[in-house]
């Protein structure tokens, strides 16, 4: 490969590496394993946007972030999480985040927006965002780390791209 710095012997390990990876379902060995990678290479990661009507005026499901990107810890956000081998298409990945961060199946309804992260914005590298608009399946429960807020009222303790996101619609 042409202005390559590694080795022959370099590249045949981090190829076999890679194959490891997959073959372990798209999974790190580790939290420094995976933030190299979103480092090297830009993922997407789906934002569900789960919304409901209240008095007239729409609101919109965030969760307190609980695990993860210490920068995020106990902000409040847009569920989401990163695409994942064997995951052949959006529905599955939205179906498999949803049930993890909220407890039940959506349905993906639609892309609303794409937003590319900034350099220093997020501690795993420059993922994709996609915020896609779910419908739940079942009522979500409502918790004090999960419920909804009216648009025009988001709490200030928030992930910046996920409030940028929302305060345009």
């Amino acid at each position: 490969m042409t202005g390559s710095t590694f080795t022959v012997a370099e590249e045949r390990e981090l190829v076999r590496l890679l194959d490891k990876v997959a073959t372990n379902s798209g999974f790190w060995p580790s939290e420094a394993a995976m933030r190299a990678a979103h480092g090297a290479a830009s993922m997407w990661a789906p934002e569900l946007v789960i919304f409901r009507r209240a008095w007239r005026q729409r609101e919109v499901l965030l969760r307190v972030y609980e695990e993860g990107a210490e920068a995020f810890l106990g902000m409040w956000h847009l569920p989401g999480g990163y695409n994942r081998w064997p995951e052949l298409d959006i529905q599955a990945t939205c179906s498999r985040i949803a049930k993890r961060e909220i407890g039940v199946d959506v349905v993906f309804k639609g892309t609303l927006f794409a937003y590319k992260w900034r350099p220093g914005e997020h501690p795993y590298g420059r993922p994709l965002s996609l915020y896609v608009e779910c419908q739940p399946v079942s009522d979500i429960e409502i918790t004090g780390k999960s419920r909804f807020f009216p648009l025009n009222k988001l709490p200030e303790n928030m992930v910046v791209p996920h409030k940028w996101f929302l305060e345009t619609l």
